[in-house]
């Protein structure tokens, strides 16, 4: 019987450049996030990425040929990271009431704790430009779930999704303005599920459940 062939052993040498490569992208993109925040689209050059990274020009060039493109790469990074530290937590729950209840205050609480993520996303000129079908595809699955269900009482799925969303940003703001009440979250959902036609009842046992925190936290969250 013929031997399987053996994968070809990982060079420690190569693993470990591209680990320093992802390292960088990282350093860079953690970069833009805050530089774009602070001045939006058009008004960054790259020597602000440059001098905010701590890297050479060179060095830049090696990941990113224009600020364009290193907006467009914010921006999907952004949008995945997000969810998948949203979905880390919610991953397990079926029941979509509860999974949208939970991820509303969670995207409030990353608001609070992380203003120059909140600062970057609630600017209108980002918000529109990000991948927003990839973004809020397990939203709208929750939406479709409910409604089906019965516990979602809307005429049009689209519309309860801007419902959700620009309910959400003009929250953002608002802690970037000033520090909400303690319950503004937990608000903020309870108006949400209002807006989507969810029993009172329905709600009140949703917001009761207690809220996980973020154990894997979103890159931008994390030490350099």
């Amino acid at each position: 019987m013929p031997e399987t062939p053996r994968a070809a052993p990982i060079n420690h040498r190569t693993l470990v450049g591209q680990q320093r490569r992802e390292r960088t992208r990282q350093k860079i993109l953690l970069a833009a996030l805050k530089i774009f925040a602070q001045k939006g689209s058009e008004a960054p050059v790259i020597e602000d990425f440059i001098a905010e990274a701590g890297i050479a020009r060179g060095t830049f060039y090696n990941y990113f040929s224009t600020t364009q493109e290193l907006l467009q790469a914010t921006l999907v990074w952004l949008g995945a990271d997000l969810i998948a530290s949203i979905e880390h937590e919610i991953g397990t729950l079926n029941d979509p009431l509860l999974r949208l209840a939970t991820g509303v205050r969670l995207w409030l609480g990353r608001a609070q704790y992380d203003p120059t993520w909140a600062a970057f996303i609630a600017r209108p000129e980002f918000l529109d430009a990000l991948p927003f079908e990839s973004v809020f595809a397990p939203v709208m699955d929750d939406l479709q779930t409910g409604r089906q269900s019965g516990l979602f009482h809307f005429p049009n799925e689209r519309a309860a999704l801007s419902l959700l969303t620009g309910t959400l940003i003009i929250a953002m703001r608002a802690y970037l303005q000033d520090k909400p009440y303690p319950e503004y979250a937990d608000d903020i959902a309870r108006i949400i599920l209002q807006g989507l036609g969810v029993a009172p009842g329905h709600i009140a046992t949703a917001l009761a459940q207690p809220l996980p925190t973020l154990r894997r936290a979103p890159l931008s969250l994390k030490p350099n």
